[in-house]
């Protein structure tokens, strides 16, 4: 199937689907949407204020002490991020393979003729810890490259803080314009992670296939076809952060409209309507990117079922054969 074709058909089967909507949603929460979806109600911290919390801190590590607030705080820091990474991760991958489960179920789909799954394979449990473990193995050069770079962006974030050298531009700007290489490092770093994982699970959901072999078939599928790879990477990721991007800002417009009301004169039916108007855009938006995201998951496994050679093919000589196993001649 052409690029077209996969990208056409993925968004077909995901409108017809709706029941993979959420499961997409969950996956893409947990694994960090949750930020990007709460920026336009969460109120971020001024300059001044961020310089005064953590210039302390930084100025302490500067001259070579380490206060014991810090590590304490750092540590509990680690713990959660491990849980998070663990316990969410599962949940995550358990969400992914059952949304491929479902998109593979479609008849269209079916269709293909390539959708056989190993039906003595591994359980559903045992499933998404391989795909969270093939999903791990491959973010492991982007948890490198964030480990380093967040070196560097906190020293960068310290000397804006205290030296800065233009207070009109945000920080977050000024912070990034210092400090290209690192968003330079983690774009590749990321899309890697994204490309080699989503590949790799659907390989371990609808093949029953390993961890090791599921990340070198999606090693050498993203080596030998890598355009292919980086189109059905970055449209729906494209269209998503547009949706985003929309999303945010009528949601940010409404919840200031929400403020404003509660912040004015008593008026109980304004007030209901501003709030229903704020929920209401919330709802849109969520569901826009929960489409979106199931299109983003259906793109990889529409992908996985209909390359050639991937599965499910016929084991007959030729058309027709017939096998004693019962698998043939049955009505």
């Amino acid at each position: 199937m052409s690029r077209g074709g996969v990208l056409i058909a993925t968004l077909l089967v995901t409108l017809a689907t709706p029941v993979t909507w959420p499961l997409a949603l969950g996956a893409f929460l947990i694994r960090g949407g949750i930020l990007l979806v709460a920026v336009p109600i969460v109120v971020l911290p001024t300059p001044v204020g961020l310089g005064t919390t953590i210039s302390p801190t930084l100025s302490s590590i500067a001259f070579g002490t380490v206060p014991p607030e810090f590590v304490i705080v750092a540590g509990a820091i680690g713990i959660a991020t491990v849980a998070w990474l663990v316990a969410g991760g599962w949940l995550a991958a358990a969400l992914e393979a059952e949304g491929a489960r479902i998109v593979v179920g479609d008849e269209d789909i079916a269709a293909s003729g390539r959708t056989g799954m190993a039906a003595d394979g591994p359980g559903p449990a045992r499933v998404a810890g391989r795909v969270l473990v093939a999903r791990l193995i491959a973010s492991l050069p982007l948890g490198a490259v964030l480990a380093v770079g967040s070196v560097r962006l906190v020293f960068v974030t310290y000397r804006e803080l205290t030296n800065p050298a233009d207070v009109a531009t945000p920080i977050a700007f000024r912070v990034l314009l210092a400090a290209p290489e690192v968003v330079i490092a983690v774009v590749p770093a990321w899309m890697l992670a994204e490309i080699v994982g989503a590949i790799a699970a659907r390989r371990i959901v609808l093949t029953g296939a390993g961890v090791g072999s599921g990340l070198r078939t999606a090693m050498m599928d993203l080596v030998r076809h890598p355009v292919r790879s980086l189109v059905r990477f970055w449209l729906p990721t494209l269209v998503l952060v547009a949706v985003l991007i929309a999303g945010a800002r009528a949601a940010a417009s409404a919840w200031e409209a929400v403020g404003s009301v509660l912040g004015g004169p008593s008026d109980p039916l304004r007030i209901f309507l501003t709030v229903v108007a704020f929920v209401v855009l919330w709802i849109v938006g969520l569901l826009l990117v929960s489409i979106v995201c199931g299109w983003r998951a259906a793109i990889w496994t529409v992908a996985e079922v209909t390359r050639e050679g991937t599965f499910g093919g016929s084991t007959d000589r030729r058309p027709g054969h017939w096998r004693p196993d019962g698998s043939s001649a049955t009505l």
